[in-house]
């Protein structure tokens, strides 16, 4: 039986395989050395843009914390300036109240002054002048009354329209 080999030793072949493979070893250690190396640039690369990325995500959350307590405290100072106008016009509107209510008084006290002054003169009329007075002034008289007591109703029906609108307006608010 024969080998299917040729054991023997051929040196010129083997020295040439041999220097081809120490040829491609050293080609494939540099490849593997210059790969090494791209790896660790690629690797430093990376780790530089992640500790970049992070500075800049970390700025961008602060300015974006930055812009929330802008507006929070814009908002708060609009709700202040809210709570200071409402309060201003509360205090208006109370005064402006306590006016209408104060010349509603006043109009009633008039009102009972006028009604007054015509029964006292009515009644000093009546004592002084019962049956002294021609018809025609007694007439005039009476007219006068009459004409007072009317003005009377209209500055009562002026003081409820006027009342009535101070409810509506109130109403609004």
């Amino acid at each position: 039986m024969r080998p299917l080999r040729d054991t023997r030793p051929s040196l010129p072949r083997e020295k040439k395989a041999n220097s081809r493979l120490k040829q491609i070893e050293k080609e494939y250690t540099l490849k593997l050395a210059k790969s090494s190396q791209i790896i660790a640039e690629l690797q430093t690369t990376i780790s530089s843009l992640k500790e970049e990325s992070g500075r800049q995500q970390l700025a961008a959350e602060r300015r974006l914390q930055d812009v929330i307590q802008k507006f929070e405290d814009e908002k708060q100072q609009l709700i202040r300036d809210n709570d200071q106008a409402i309060k201003a016009l509360q205090a208006e509107l109370e005064t402006r109240s306590n006016q209408v209510q104060s010349a509603e008084k006043k109009l009633q006290h008039r009102d009972l002054e006028a009604q007054e002054q015509i029964m006292y003169i009515r009644q000093e009329y009546e004592t002084k002048f019962k049956g002294l007075m021609p018809a025609s002034l007694r007439q005039e008289l009476e007219d006068t009354i009459s004409s007072l007591k009317s003005q009377v109703n209209f500055l009562q029906k002026r003081a409820s329209i006027l009342q009535e609108e101070l409810t509506t307006y109130q109403g609004r608010r």
